[in-house]
């Protein structure tokens, strides 16, 4: 997958013009282009579903959301007080586990603008934007994302297979603009080149993943480093900003 910037600049304000509050209600909680009647919807089913704790919960989820949200499969598993925001662009796969208090905002103009591959297992109070107003999410078979991690995908946010995210890792795939002194930095518009995460990559809790890296297959992200350039296959980061160790030896396997 190619990212889908190139370092462009985008101002939301001019994208979308004034809206009324409820009109952006009914935007950022049914989707781009939803009717009145989506949104009547999905506040029926997103209120009444979400709160039934344990198997009974997780039992009621599974068979009428993906009677509802298309792109959601039977077999994906759906913790209690689970935030979903247009569940329509929100696409997981066989054996997604979702724990409790998991937020999915699946806000951009693509569908899906969040993919969750098979396998992956999302613990509780993460968060996952997409990113207005072309941003995505994919994450790939087998990944895990600890708790309270934020994934935001403004420019793009591409998570390999059996990646690991530990807990309280920010992943930010936008950076606000801030050149302009004439101007209020919230109107200057944001700068969004992508994130690209390979395979079996290990991210250690608390760490910072700046717009427009590439971190390659096999790396090692330490705790609370920030990583602000690309990483190479197999590299370990650590610090602020993140520097590389020596490399690892490889250790023979034996009974």
């Amino acid at each position: 997958m190619s990212r889908q910037h190139d370092d462009p600049v985008l101002n939301l304000g001019a994208i979308y013009g004034w809206e009324s509050p409820i009109r952006r209600y009914r935007r950022l909680v049914a989707g781009e282009g939803a009717s009145w009647f989506d949104l009547f919807w999905h506040e029926l089913i997103l209120s009444l579903l979400p709160m039934f704790p344990g198997a009974v919960g997780i039992g009621l989820r599974n068979i009428f959301y993906p009677l509802v949200f298309s792109h959601l499969s039977r077999h994906a598993y759906f913790g209690h007080h689970v935030t979903l925001r247009n569940p329509r662009s929100l696409a997981l796969a066989r054996g997604v586990m979702v724990d409790d208090y998991v937020q999915f905002w699946a806000t951009s103009r693509r569908t899906p603008s969040i993919e969750i591959g098979d396998g992956c297992f999302i613990r509780s109070y993460a968060s996952l934007n997409a990113g207005p107003p072309e941003g995505y999410i994919r994450v790939g078979k087998g990944s895990s994302i600890g708790q309270y991690v934020l994934l935001y995908g403004n420019g793009g946010l591409e998570i390999g297979e059996n990646v690991m995210i530990a807990a309280y890792t920010s992943i930010i795939a936008s950076s606000h603009r801030a050149d302009d002194h004439s101007v209020p930095m919230n109107a200057q518009g944001i700068v969004s080149k992508g994130i690209r995460i390979g395979n079996n990559v290990w991210i250690g809790a608390g760490a910072r993943i700046l717009d427009g890296v590439t971190i390659g297959d096999g790396a090692i992200i330490g705790a609370n480093a920030v990583v602000t350039s690309d990483v190479p296959p197999a590299a370990r980061m650590v610090g602020v900003p993140a520097r590389p160790l020596p490399p690892r030896e490889p250790r023979e396997s034996g009974l």
